[in-house]
């Protein structure tokens, strides 16, 4: 908090004799300013209501079109085919760069699918765009939604999310980087663990999509 401070005057009565007097300031105002800032109000918003189970669900794959973001995206896809062949995926492209909302693909994503998971999130501007992304999915369509990112971006991440009100919002990593990986090195991070947190990836994403959110999946 800012405070307008004026300076006191020094009386000069009562000071002992043979003490120099206090010379009087002359009146002034200053401005005080806290080293401790204003912090910005945090609007606490709700996640999305979880399906039980994905099974016979669709789950949209949201391509950031950050480079190469869709061809980890294609390991994911392969991943459910092999695993949870029950689930149906579809691979989608945002209208426009990652930087800008996308109303048209939230709205398909809200009326033809049951789950999302966007990425990749592999920069110091990707990563929090596919966090607000993610947390706009969430809470303003009611879709589950994991954004996935690389592991450099864990704080930044987690910033974002506290700051858009959603700190559980759900993410999990995949080592850095993506881009300019082949097929089965990407294949390679979808199948392995998550390094920040030493889980399977995709076991994440899924309870992520299927859990009601506690910070198990997401605060760390």
């Amino acid at each position: 908090m800012n405070r307008i401070v004026t300076p006191q005057q020094s009386p000069a009565q009562g000071i002992p004799q043979g003490m120099p007097q206090a010379i009087a300031p002359a009146a002034q105002m200053l401005t005080v300013l806290s080293p401790l800032g204003t912090p910005p109000k945090i609007n606490k918003k709700q996640a999305a209501p979880r399906p039980e189970s994905l099974d016979g669900k669709t789950v949209y794959l949201v391509d950031c079109r950050f480079d190469d973001s869709i061809e980890l995206l294609k390991q994911v896809a392969e991943w459910f085919a092999t695993n949870m062949p029950s689930v149906k995926t579809k691979i989608v492209s945002l209208s426009a760069t990652y930087q800008k909302d996308d109303p048209k693909t939230w709205n398909e994503i809200k009326t033809n699918g049951h789950a999302a998971i966007i990425g990749v999130g592999h920069c110091s501007n990707c990563a929090p765009a596919v966090t607000t992304h993610a947390i706009t999915l969430e809470t303003q369509y009611g879709v589950p939604t994991v954004a996935l990112h690389t592991d450099k971006f864990d704080k930044v991440v987690a910033s974002v999310a506290k700051m858009a009100g959603l700190p559980e919002a759900p993410r999990s990593f995949v080592p850095q980087p993506v881009m300019g990986k082949t097929a089965q090195e990407l294949a390679a991070y979808v199948n392995g663990n998550d390094p920040i947190t030493g889980r399977p990836v995709m076991q994440e994403v899924v309870m992520a999509l299927t859990t009601a959110l506690d910070g198990a999946h997401a605060g760390r």
